[in-house]
Formats: structure tokens, C-alpha cells, sequence
């Protein structure tokens, strides 16, 4: 936290600590001073306003890395109480400290210890002294007193040398005396005691056997000096006691000087210390230890130096073990004899086996400290994994050691093991320096995870961020999903991710970004069912996510993917699918090299990617089914328009003709000859506006599903035939030459001879159209297998590779603009794929390109075992006689009534023509006529209306008369509406003659 901490303290209690003689302070949990009171001011020499909101370490920065530091942070993060002494470097002051930590604080009682440890140091001092001034003074005495009180200083002196006898028995000190040349004369009972020398041995020179060897040199040379300068002698060395063990001894040594100043004797106290060496000693190390571990926090340098630290203070050889996702990593190891180091280091190779019942592997999993005082073979044997291992094992010729947990907040985090190859022996006082030494070691790599945490949750969160920022720009699946496996790679340290979505089917994965795989297995799963037995399936499946399972679990559960996972070796893997609204849109899958262990900031950092993610591959499918909807809409739009220019221009050019030799007929300026010319353009005009209308309402029908057939079998040659008779005129008039090739005795198909006679039309009039001048068009009828195919091949224009998908779509063509060289409204082949399709059949288009000319192949289905039926499709003109017939014609349109009352007379029917249906009833009720014709489209009362009021007449008044409607509503939703009313049949206009009359003698018969 960063915020000042504040703590409210009454005010009674405030006084009180204000003035107990003891310094007292409170330390917010960023280590600045938020109270302090007079006494801590006092021994400071500062004032109380200097310490607040400013940092312990900051005014007092000798003291980071200290015992202080040390102390203060163990007791913040383990939240214990802690009580301990330490040496003030800045103050100079021992001080006695007690510390009561808090959540939010740390409370510190101070008390002034100086003085005590003073007086601890001078009562040491003291015991030595005091023998050395008696001895002083005695002989001093005797050398000073007059020849003539002899005796009475002899009785004094035999009591002083009494007393001085039974001070050097009672006391625990060695008390000795020695000639002025340091070699001993007298017995020295003490001395014998303690060393076990003989006073044979110990006589003369010989007591300097007992000191260390490495000792020796520098005992000689402060003797000589304090020889030299007739000086107090004081040094400390260590002496070989009865037992073996060196102990160190601190020695002072007085000379007793002659009256002419020479030295007559020395005579001194050894004072076995080695507690208090063992005490500093054991301070000095941890301090030590303790500036290595906070020197970094790269843990594992920091260990390093805590292994080299170790030996050969403590062992020959130490190594540092550390609990790294579930398994062991040896971190450190270092060895007193560098010749052996890189014997040391192939044990990195064998971390303990979490699984071994024995060894530092028990420890780990315990957490007790264990203490082996011989190491046998046997145990060498069970604490290696291989021959290799165990040879060396033996060449480091282990004999004693010990192991301890590193322990903090309740949780081993590795051990640290010593080992003794020279002979030396641990204890419970090893055993506890040692627990001191791991229990600081744990603490320090505790705070270096903490920090790397804290590093990596910091780094993690401004990564979400920017990944966040680069999602919003993302406007495609592919460009989410390049952000999201490319920052999550780089976030976990993964060696390849992948992320696939769900398909539209809901049955298959897709992946569209890999990173780290071979690129024939990307390949070969590009897509795969949701179905298959992979992590990433089954998390899509389940919508639960896979976290790292070890490779022996992984093969057993996806045994289909064994192959894989021994090519590529992964230490571990996770799949987690992307959720949205509780629905798995697709998943995300990242492998790493090695073994993992995921932590809950690990875990929360993924699932809140694969969120993320989820959520943003919608806002991109949105904004991609948005985009493709607007370019649809676009492209409908543009179509529409060309279309409506096109059909204005189609329906108009015909017009032209009709109308110019109309005015020409009327002026009757026209000579014989040119009559019939004129007449024959008006009505192939005519007919061209009536194919164009009809193709209209064709597609009209196809768009609402109601285009229908009059199935029988039908004879292919004969269609094929009755095409070309359509089109041989055009075809003629630019000398293009039709080449057939059709295939005889090819059985019927089943279908509506009108619709496939114009799916051939369409195929030969698109081919005449486009061939220019002098061309050629082949038709091609052929048995392939159980179909017939038509294929109609051109010398023409060819179709662009860009419009080849577009060919068959609607209201589409290759150039729409108004410099087209061709005409047409391109609804053609829209009709024609439908139509084939209705049919049961398939139709193709290919073309080498533009001037390559084109193929159209259509293929139907065949029947089985129908005999071939002789269709006549020639027209003829109608033979229906109307002699003495009836008819009332009904129409708004002048033109319509006059031509279809001429047309009627002609077949020699009685027409009486009415302009509206109110015109209509009244001639009902003067004359019932046999049939009445009448259009739909007429203001006031329409077609419709009016055969409804017909309807209700009576059959003597025509209530029941044959009616049929001509509209230019030719739609089929409209002639059942028609029909619903009460026509007989529905007729669209333009009217063809013979239909006409047809269908009234079909009414009267």
C-alpha cells in the first residue's frame, strides 16, 4: 500500500508512552514513522517531527540489510512477535528491542541496553584482573618491603600464596606462571586439567602443543612483544582440550619485573571462551548471511552466495534444494575443495525424488530437520538414482551431514543440506545455527517471490491493458486472435498457443492462429470435429477449462495423440474455452517446454485473456457480419440501380420500333411491300417486351417459391430442336453457324417441356448474342452415365475469371454501364440454374477468359423404361370457332377494348364493350352475354369487385356467366386472387390471340 497509515491512540495511553523511559515508536506498513515519543527523540538526538513520515531506512540507511532489518521484515511478514538485542551503528548504543507487529503496523519497545552490556564486559574482565593485580601487588610487596619485617613478610606471603592457591582452584580459570621467557617451571594443575598434558609435557615449551598449530606463529609473536616492551601480554588461541576439541582461550599475562626492570616471571589467567566466540562467531555469520540474501532478489544468486558462505565455516559442502512446480531444482551448490566443485555440480543433475522415503526428501516433505551422524553405503544407495549417481556419491566421500527445511509462513519451500567429508561432527548447536540460517534463507526467498509476483501481477496488468487496447482495434477473428496468442505467449512463457473457433455448424473447430507448431500438423488439424478426444475438444465441450497434466496422464487420457506428445516433448499444456453468455464460441491452447505450476494470478491471468478474448471475436463477427451486411446492401443497391437502368432501357428500346412504325402505318405512307416489314418489327418488339415481363414475374415466382411445373416425360431432342427454331433467325441474320451434335436414343427425362425449351433458349440466345459476326455455336446432347447433358459451347465474348461465380446470380451482369455492347435485363441464367435445379439437375459455366469464348453444361436426370412420347411444339393458329358467342368486354383502356373486340369479331363473336364495371352491371341487366371478359385494374370498382357482385346475381340475371380477367398482373400470388374471386381463368396481357380464344370456346363447350 502506499497510503499513510494512521493509528488513533487514546489519549491516556498516548501520555503514557510519551513518557515511559523506554523508546517507543510505531512503523506504518511502508516502514515510515507515524509515532515516536520523547525517550526514542532523546536517544536519537533528533526531535520528534524529524522521524514522522519518513522512512526507517531512510534516516538510518546503515541499518538496511542489518540484524535490525532483518528482524523487523520476519516479524511483518510472519505477523510474530520478535525480541532481540543489537548494536546501534549510527548511535553506538546497544539496544534491546521488542516488536509487536499488525496488520496495517509494527509496534517497537526500545530499551537502553548499553550500560548492562558494559557492565557484562568489565565483570569478564574483572575475573581476569583481579587475579593478575593480586599477583601484581604481591610480588610487588615483596620486593619493596625491608629485609628486616622478613618474617613477618614471609608469614604474609605464605598466607598470600594460600589464598592465591585456593583463587586458582576455585576458579574456572587456568591461573599459570611462567619464566620471563614463557617457559614453564612450576606445576600447573589447572592447565593439566584442562588439557590433559602431563607436567612432563606441559613443561618448558612443551604446552604449546595443546595450542592449534595455525595458532602458534601469532602467540609466539605477541609474546615477543610483550616481551620486547615489557607490556601486558593478551591474546586469544585456541587449545586442544582432553577431549580432542580446540577451545578458544583468552590469555593475559603480567610480567613481574626485578628492580632493575627485567622480567623475574610472568604470570596470567586462560580463560576459556569459545561460548562467547561461538556467539559472535554465530552473529557475525548470520549477519553475513544475512547482507547475502538481501543483496538481491534473483533468489537463486542470493543462495549461491549462502552455499559459499557455508563452507567451509560450517560443512565441506552444501547444497541448496528448491520446491519449483511440484518437483525439486538444486539451486546452489559449493564444495570447500575447488578440485571436487565440479564433481559437486553433476549433482545438480539429481534433484531428490519428492517420492524417496528417506533423505532430504523426507525433509521436504515433512519439514523436520534431520541429522545424520554417519552416512553409510547403504544410504548413499538409496539416495541415488543411477550407478553414475552414486559413483559420485562415493568420490565426495560423504561422512556426516544435516538437513533443513526452509520454512516460511508454514510452507517448505526447499532445504538446505551441509555435509561433512573431513571428519567433522554436527550437534543440536549446528543443528539450531543452521535452522537460524534456512529460517532467513526461506524468509528471503519468500520476499523474492512476493516481489516477483508483485513485478509480474504489475507487469500482467498493464500487459491486459494493452491487450485490451489492441483487442478494440482488432476488427477481424484473425487479428484478435494474432493479439491474444502473441500476448499470451509472451505473458506465460509459453513456446506455442493456438486459438480456434467453433464453426458455424457447431460441429467442428477451426483454428485460425498458430504459433510453435510444425506446419504440416497445423495442416493436418485445421479443422476437427468438436468430437475428437484432445484437451482442446473437450474443454470446448465441457466449457470447463484444462490446466497442466503430466505427460503420463495426458497419454493415457488422449491416447490417439501419443505420437504427438512424444514429437514434441511438451512439460505442460493448457486448453481453456472461450465462454460468451455461458456458450463455448471456440478455445485457446498453450504449451510450455517444461513443467509448470500454475499459480491463482496464473490461472485468473489466462481466464481473464480467454474472456477477453471471447468478447472481442464477437464484437469482430458483429462488426464482420455488420460489414458484410452493409457491402451486401451496398451491392444489392448498386445492382438494383444498374438493374432499373437496364429494365428502363430494355423496355424502351422496344417501344421505338412500335411506336415509329405505328405513326408510319397511320400515315399510310407505307408501299406493300414495306407493310408486312413494319408489321413483322412491331411484333417481334412486341414479343421482346413480353419476354421481358415474363422473365420478370419468373423471378418473381422463383424468389417466392411458386414457380411450378407440368412434369411428363419429355424428349431432349425435341426440346433442343424447338430452341433453335427460336433463335435460328437471329442466329442467321449474323451468319453464325449452329453445329448440333446430339447423341440419338437417349432416353426422356421428367419435366415441363416449356420450362427446359427455355433453359436451352436462354443458353443458345446468350451464345448468338455474344458470338460476334460470322461465329460459331455448338449444342452437344450426350448420355453421361445417368444423366443427359446438354452442353452449348460459343466462339463469342468468354466471361472475365472475376464474374465466372457471379454468372448465375441475380439481376447480375459482367457490364451494366450504358457503353455495353449487349442487352438484356441478366435474369437469364438466373432462371436457367433454377430451373435446372428444379428439375433434379446441375448446370456449369466455363471460359478461357474475355474473346475465349464460353461453356454451358447442364445435366438432367434420366427416367428408367418410358417409352419416348412425340411432342408437337409447333404453334398453329387457333381453329376454336366464336359464331353468334356473346361476350362483354370490360376495360378502362380504350386500345385494350377496340383491339380485343376487333380481335373477337374476327372469329365472328358478338362483342359489346364497356369502359368501367358499373358500366358492366348496368349492361347485365339489359342482356346476359355467354362469356365476360374483363381486367382487374380499373378505378372505382376493380375486376375483382366486380365478379364478386356478379356472384351474387342470380343465374337468370348471369350470376353464374363464364368470366375470364385480362390484367397486367400477371403474377401468381395475383391470378389466385384473381381466381378466388370468381374468374374461370386468369389471361396476363399482352394477350396472345390464339390463348384467347382458346380459352373462351373452353368455356362455352
Amino acid at each position: 500500500m502506499t497510503a499513510e497509515v494512521r493509528v488513533t491512540i487514546p489519549k491516556d495511553i498516548e501520555q503514557v508512552l510519551i513518557h515511559i523511559s523506554d523508546a517507543f515508536a510505531i512503523l506504518d506498513c511502508e516502514w515510515r514513522y507515524i509515532f515516536v515519543n520523547d525517550k526514542l527523540a532523546e536517544l536519537a538526538g533528533m526531535n520528534k517531527e524529524d522521524f514522522l513520515g519518513r522512512s526507517i531506512w531512510e534516516l538510518f540507511p546503515d541499518t538496511v540489510n542489518s540484524q535490525l532489518y532483518t528482524e523487523l521484515h520476519h516479524a511483518l511478514a510472519e505477523q510474530v512477535t520478535v525480541d532481540f538485542e543489537y548494536l546501534h551503528p549510527k548511535w553506538h548504543r546497544w539496544l534491546e528491542n521488542r516488536v509487536y507487529p499488525s496488520e496495517n503496523s509494527i509496534s517497537i519497545l526500545i530499551k537502553d541496553i548499553t550500560q548492562r552490556k558494559r557492565s557484562q564486559q568489565l565483570l569478564a574482565d574483572k575475573q581476569t584482573e583481579s587475579l593478575l593485580e593480586e599477583s601484581e601487588e604481591k610480588y610487588r610487596w615483596i620486593c619493596e618491603t625491608d629485609i628486616n619485617e622478613y618474617k613477618r613478610a614471609d608469614e604474609n606471603l605464605r598466607h598470600s600464596e594460600a589464598r592465591y592457591r585456593s583463587l586458582a582452584e576455585a576458579s574456572a580459570a587456568i591461573v599459570w606462571a611462567a619464566a620471563p621467557w614463557g617457559n614453564v617451571i612450576d606445576d600447573i594443575p589447572t592447565w593439566q586439567a584442562f588439557t590433559g598434558q602431563s607436567p612432563e609435557q606441559y613443561k618448558g615449551w612443551g604446552w604449546v602443543d595443546a595450542v592449534y598449530p595455525e595458532d602458534r606463529k601469532s602467540i609466539v609473536a605477541i609474546w615477543n612483544q610483550a616481551f620486547s616492551t615489557r607490556s601486558v601480554a593478551v591474546a586469544e588461541y585456541r587449545v586442544r582440550r582432553h577431549d580432542g576439541e580446540y577451545r578458544y582461550m583468552n590469555i593475559r599475562g603480567v610480567p613481574i619485573l626485578e628492580e632493575t626492570g627485567e622480567i623475574r616471571e610472568w604470570v596470567g589467567i586462560c580463560v576459556d571462551i569459545t561460548e562467547r566466540k561461538q556467539v559472535e562467531d554465530r552473529q557475525r555469520f548470520l549477519a553475513q548471511a544475512s547482507s547475502i540474501l538481501a543483496s538481491s532478489l534473483d533468489y537463486e544468486t542470493t543462495l549461491t552466495g549462502l552455499a559459499r558462505l557455508v563452507v567451509p565455516e560450517i560443512a565441506d559442502w552444501c547444497l541448496v534444494d528448491i520446491i519449483d512446480n511440484q518437483s525439486v531444482r538444486r539451486v546452489a551448490a559449493a564444495h570447500t575443495d575447488p578440485a571436487k566443485q565440479e564433481l559437486l555440480q553433476q549433482l545438480q543433475n539429481y534433484p531428490p525424488d519428492l517420492a524417496q522415503s528417506e533423505g532430504i526428501a523426507e525433509v521436504l516433505r515433512s519439514g523436520k530437520s534431520q541429522i545424520t551422524h554417519h552416512i553409510s553405503d547403504e544410504q548413499m544407495q538409496a539416495a541415488t538414482h543411477n550407478a553414475t549417481h552414486l559413483k559420485v556419491l562415493q568420490e565426495l566421500a560423504p561422512k556426516s551431514g544435516m538437513a533443513v527445511p526452509l520454512i516460511v509462513r508454514g510452507r517448505v519451500l526447499g532445504a538446505i543440506s551441509l555435509v561433512s567429508s573431513s571428519g567433522r561432527h554436527y550437534d543440536n548447536n549446528s543443528l539450531m545455527l543452521v535452522e537460524d540460517l534456512a529460517g532467513r534463507a526461506a524468509v528471503a526467498v519468500d520476499n523474492a517471490r512476493l516481489y516477483t509476483e508483485a513485478q509480474r501481477s504489475q507487469s500482467r496488468t498493464a500487459r491486459l491493458q494493452a491487450i485490451t487496447a489492441a483487442l478494440s482495434e482488432s476488427l477481424t477473428s484473425t487479428q484478435v486472435a494474432e493479439v491474444i496468442v502473441d500476448q499470451g505467449m509472451a505473458a506465460l512463457g509459453a513456446s506455442s498457443a493456438l486459438v480456434a473457433l467453433v464453426t458455424n455448424s457447431d460441429t467442428d473447430l477451426e483454428i485460425i492462429r498458430a504459433v510453435g507448431y510444425q506446419q504440416e500438423l497445423i495442416e493436418s488439424w485445421h479443422q476437427f470435429s468438436i468430437n475428437v478426444p484432445v484437451t482442446l475438444a473437450e474443454a470446448v465441450r465441457t466449457g470447463e477449462p484444462i490446466w497442466q497434466q503430466p505427460t503420463k496422464t495426458r497419454t493415457a487420457h488422449f491416447s490417439s495423440l501419443a505420437q504427438i506428445y512424444a514429437q514434441y516433448n511438451y512439460g505442460a499444456g493448457i486448453s481453456i474455452p472461450l465462454m460468451l453468455e455461458g456458450r463455448a464460441v471456440g478455445g485457446m491452447s498453450l504449451a510450455f517446454a517444461e513443467t509448470q505450476e500454475f499459480s491463482q494470478d496464473d490461472r485468473a491471468f489466462v481466464l481473464s485473456l480467454a474472456q477477453q478474448c471471447a468478447q472481442a471475436l464477437e464484437r469482430a463477427r458483429l462488426y464482420e457480419a455488420e460489414k458484410t451486411a452493409r457491402e451486401a446492401a451496398e451491392t444489392a443497391n448498386r445492382i438494383k440501380d444498374e438493374f432499373l437502368a437496364v429494365l428502363s432501357h430494355e423496355l424502351r428500346s422496344p417501344l421505338n420500333p412500335i411506336l415509329g412504325w405505328s405513326k408510319l402505318l397511320q400515315t399510310k405512307k407505307l408501299d406493300e411491300k414495306t407493310i408486312p416489314l413494319a408489321l413483322k418489327t412491331i411484333e417481334r418488339n412486341a414479343k421482346l417486351q413480353a419476354q421481358l415481363i415474363e422473365d420478370l414475374l419468373d423471378i418473381s415466382r422463383i424468389l417466392q417459391g411458386k414457380l411450378s411445373l407440368n412434369i411428363c416425360p419429355v424428349d431432349l431432342i425435341s426440346v433442343i430442336s424447338g430452341a433453335m427454331e427460336t433463335v435460328r433467325l437471329s442466329a442467321d441474320a449474323k451468319s453464325i453457324e449452329i453445329h448440333t451434335i446430339l447423341e440419338p436414343n437417349i432416353r426422356q427425362v421428367l419435366g415441363d417441356s416449356n420450362r427446359l425449351q427455355q433453359i436451352v433458349w436462354n443458353l443458345l440466345s446468350n451464345a448468338v448474342k455474344f458470338t460476334p459476326e460470322g461465329g460459331q455455336v455448338d449444342i452437344r446432347l450426350e448420355q453421361i452415365g445417368t444423366q443427359a447433358q446438354i452442353s452449348v459451347s460459343d466462339t463469342g465474348k468468354g466471361i472475365h475469371p472475376n464474374f465466372l461465380p457471379y454468372v448465375f446470380d441475380y439481376f447480375r451482369q459482367e457490364n451494366s454501364t450504358t457503353t455495353r455492347k449487349f442487352g438484356g435485363l441478366g435474369l437469364g441464367l438466373a432462371i436457367v440454374r433454377h430451373l435446372v435445379e428444379l428439375h433434379g439437375g446441375t448446370v456449369q459455366v466455363e471460359s478461357q477468359g474475355e474473346n475465349q469464348g464460353a461453356t454451358f453444361t447442364v445435366q438432367l436426370p434420366l427416367i428408367q423404361n418410358i417409352p419416348a412420347i412425340k411432342q408437337d411444339t409447333s404453334e398453329s393458329e387457333p381453329s376454336a370457332d366464336l359464331n353468334g358467342i356473346k361476350i362483354l368486354i370490360v376495360d378502362d383502356d380504350a386500345d385494350t377494348r377496340e383491339f380485343i373486340a376487333f380481335l373477337l369479331e374476327q372469329y365472328g363473336a358478338n362483342v359489346t364493350v364497356v369502359a368501367s364495371a358499373s358500366e358492366a352491371l348496368a349492361a347485365l341487366t339489359e342482356s346476359v352475354p355467354d362469356v365476360l371478359l374483363s381486367d382487374i385494374g380499373m378505378p372505382e370498382m376493380d375486376g375483382c369487385m366486380l365478379i364478386r357482385q356478379v356472384r351474387t346475381l342470380s343465374p337468370e340475371q348471369g350470376g353464374q356467366i363464364p368470366a375470364i380477367a385480362l390484367t397486367a398482373y400477371a403474377g401468381q400470388i395475383n391470378e389466385k386472387q384473381i381466381l378466388t374471386a370468381g374468374f374461370h381463368k386468369h389471361i396476363a396481357k399482352p394477350v396472345e390471340p390464339a390463348k384467347l380464344v382458346e380459352a373462351i370456346a373452353s368455356l362455352i363447350v
